[in-house]
Protein backbone atom coordinates (compact mmCIF):
# COMPACT_ATOMS: atom_id res chain seq x y z
CA UNK A 1 0.00 0.00 0.00
CA UNK A 2 1.43 3.36 -0.91
CA UNK A 3 1.22 6.53 1.25
CA UNK A 4 -1.69 8.01 -0.75
CA UNK A 5 -3.95 4.98 -0.26
CA UNK A 6 -3.10 4.81 3.44
CA UNK A 7 -3.95 8.50 4.01
CA UNK A 8 -7.26 8.11 2.10
CA UNK A 9 -8.21 5.22 4.42
CA UNK A 10 -7.39 7.28 7.50
CA UNK A 11 -9.30 10.24 6.05
CA UNK A 12 -12.43 8.08 5.46
CA UNK A 13 -12.20 6.62 8.96
CA UNK A 14 -11.78 10.11 10.47
CA UNK A 15 -14.76 11.40 8.47
CA UNK A 16 -16.87 8.45 9.71
CA UNK A 17 -15.85 9.09 13.31
CA UNK A 18 -16.56 12.82 12.95
CA UNK A 19 -20.02 12.06 11.50
CA UNK A 20 -20.80 9.71 14.40
CA UNK A 21 -19.70 12.33 16.94
CA UNK A 22 -21.83 15.01 15.25
CA UNK A 23 -24.89 12.72 15.37
CA UNK A 24 -24.35 11.96 19.07
CA UNK A 25 -23.79 15.66 19.81
CA UNK A 26 -27.04 16.54 18.06
CA UNK A 27 -29.11 13.81 19.76
CA UNK A 28 -27.75 14.09 23.33
CA UNK A 29 -28.88 17.69 24.00
CA UNK A 30 -32.27 16.98 22.45
CA UNK A 31 -32.76 14.01 24.78
CA UNK A 32 -31.86 16.18 27.77
CA UNK A 33 -34.16 18.94 26.54
CA UNK A 34 -37.14 16.57 26.48
CA UNK A 35 -36.65 15.86 30.18
CA UNK A 36 -36.50 19.55 31.12
CA UNK A 37 -38.56 21.13 28.34
CA UNK A 38 -41.48 22.35 30.44
CA UNK A 39 -39.95 23.43 33.72
CA UNK A 40 -36.18 23.18 33.85
CA UNK A 41 -36.14 20.54 36.59
CA UNK A 42 -37.89 17.54 35.04
CA UNK A 43 -40.86 17.51 37.43
CA UNK A 44 -43.83 15.61 36.03
CA UNK A 45 -46.62 14.99 38.53
CA UNK A 46 -50.24 14.01 37.84
CA UNK A 47 -52.50 15.09 40.67
CA UNK A 48 -56.08 13.96 41.32
CA UNK A 49 -58.15 16.93 42.51
CA UNK A 50 -61.48 15.13 43.00
CA UNK A 51 -64.57 14.00 41.14
CA UNK A 52 -67.61 15.45 39.41
CA UNK A 53 -70.90 13.61 38.96
CA UNK A 54 -74.23 14.46 37.41
CA UNK A 55 -77.60 12.79 37.06
CA UNK A 56 -79.79 14.54 34.52
CA UNK A 57 -82.92 12.58 35.28
CA UNK A 58 -82.49 12.99 39.03
CA UNK A 59 -81.44 16.62 38.55
CA UNK A 60 -78.34 16.28 40.72
CA UNK A 61 -74.81 17.62 40.28
CA UNK A 62 -71.97 17.03 42.75
CA UNK A 63 -68.37 18.25 42.99
CA UNK A 64 -66.05 16.60 45.53
CA UNK A 65 -62.53 17.95 46.16
CA UNK A 66 -59.72 15.90 47.67
CA UNK A 67 -58.83 18.84 49.93
CA UNK A 68 -55.70 20.95 50.11
CA UNK A 69 -52.89 19.79 47.79
CA UNK A 70 -49.11 20.32 47.81
CA UNK A 71 -47.10 19.64 44.64
CA UNK A 72 -43.57 20.38 43.49
CA UNK A 73 -43.11 23.60 41.54
CA UNK A 74 -42.78 23.12 37.82
CA UNK A 75 -44.83 21.26 35.26
CA UNK A 76 -47.78 19.29 36.67
CA UNK A 77 -51.01 17.79 35.37
CA UNK A 78 -54.18 18.23 37.45
CA UNK A 79 -57.13 15.91 36.79
CA UNK A 80 -60.69 15.30 37.95
CA UNK A 81 -62.85 12.32 37.09
CA UNK A 82 -66.36 12.94 35.79
CA UNK A 83 -69.43 10.72 35.52
CA UNK A 84 -72.78 11.47 33.88
CA UNK A 85 -75.72 9.05 34.37
CA UNK A 86 -79.34 8.79 33.22
CA UNK A 87 -78.74 10.77 30.05
CA UNK A 88 -79.59 9.36 26.62
CA UNK A 89 -78.40 10.85 23.36
CA UNK A 90 -80.73 13.59 22.04
CA UNK A 91 -82.96 13.57 25.16
CA UNK A 92 -82.42 17.27 25.95
CA UNK A 93 -80.39 16.48 29.09
CA UNK A 94 -76.68 17.29 29.32
CA UNK A 95 -73.87 18.18 31.69
CA UNK A 96 -70.85 20.47 31.85
CA UNK A 97 -67.68 19.83 33.88
CA UNK A 98 -64.95 22.35 34.66
CA UNK A 99 -61.61 22.45 36.47
CA UNK A 100 -59.78 25.73 37.20
CA UNK A 101 -56.25 25.63 38.59
CA UNK A 102 -54.24 28.74 39.41
CA UNK A 103 -50.46 28.87 39.08
CA UNK A 104 -48.10 30.57 41.53
CA UNK A 105 -48.35 33.95 39.77
CA UNK A 106 -52.16 33.99 39.76
CA UNK A 107 -52.96 32.92 36.19
CA UNK A 108 -55.87 30.48 35.86
CA UNK A 109 -55.68 27.36 33.68
CA UNK A 110 -59.04 25.85 32.75
CA UNK A 111 -60.40 22.70 31.14
CA UNK A 112 -64.09 22.22 30.34
CA UNK A 113 -66.06 19.25 29.02
CA UNK A 114 -69.71 19.26 27.90
CA UNK A 115 -71.61 16.02 27.29
CA UNK A 116 -75.07 15.19 26.00
CA UNK A 117 -75.30 11.54 26.99
CA UNK A 118 -74.24 9.21 29.78
CA UNK A 119 -70.54 8.54 30.09
CA UNK A 120 -67.47 9.04 32.22
CA UNK A 121 -63.90 10.17 31.82
CA UNK A 122 -61.12 12.38 33.07
CA UNK A 123 -60.69 16.11 32.63
CA UNK A 124 -57.11 17.43 32.95
CA UNK A 125 -55.15 20.65 32.72
CA UNK A 126 -51.32 20.75 32.44
CA UNK A 127 -49.00 23.72 32.88
CA UNK A 128 -45.84 25.04 34.52
CA UNK A 129 -46.56 26.58 37.95
CA UNK A 130 -44.24 29.55 37.23
CA UNK A 131 -42.40 28.96 40.50
CA UNK A 132 -43.27 28.15 44.10
CA UNK A 133 -46.08 29.72 46.08
CA UNK A 134 -49.69 29.50 47.21
CA UNK A 135 -52.62 29.09 44.83
CA UNK A 136 -55.96 27.29 44.67
CA UNK A 137 -58.10 25.07 42.50
CA UNK A 138 -61.83 24.88 41.82
CA UNK A 139 -63.97 22.11 40.34
CA UNK A 140 -67.58 22.49 39.25
CA UNK A 141 -70.30 20.76 37.24
CA UNK A 142 -73.92 21.20 36.26
CA UNK A 143 -76.67 19.13 34.72
CA UNK A 144 -79.22 20.75 32.50
CA UNK A 145 -82.44 20.04 30.67
CA UNK A 146 -84.17 22.24 28.15
CA UNK A 147 -85.82 24.20 30.97
CA UNK A 148 -83.69 23.73 34.09
CA UNK A 149 -80.05 23.96 35.21
CA UNK A 150 -78.84 22.32 38.43
CA UNK A 151 -75.38 23.47 39.57
CA UNK A 152 -73.04 21.69 41.93
CA UNK A 153 -71.41 23.67 44.69
CA UNK A 154 -68.08 25.10 43.57
CA UNK A 155 -65.54 22.94 45.36
CA UNK A 156 -62.53 25.16 46.11
CA UNK A 157 -59.35 24.12 47.95
CA UNK A 158 -55.82 25.39 48.54
CA UNK A 159 -52.89 24.44 46.31
CA UNK A 160 -49.25 24.96 47.26
CA UNK A 161 -46.30 24.73 44.89
CA UNK A 162 -43.08 23.90 46.80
Amino acid sequence: MNGTTKSKGIGIAAAGLLTALLIVAAIAPAMGAVEDAADGNGTRDTVNLGSLSSDGKGEEATATCVGDVTVPAGHNTFCVSWDNVNDKAFDGIGATYRVNVWDAVGDVHTATKSVNQAGSGTLCVSFNSQGAGDAQYEIYCDTHTLFNIVDSDNCVAELEYT
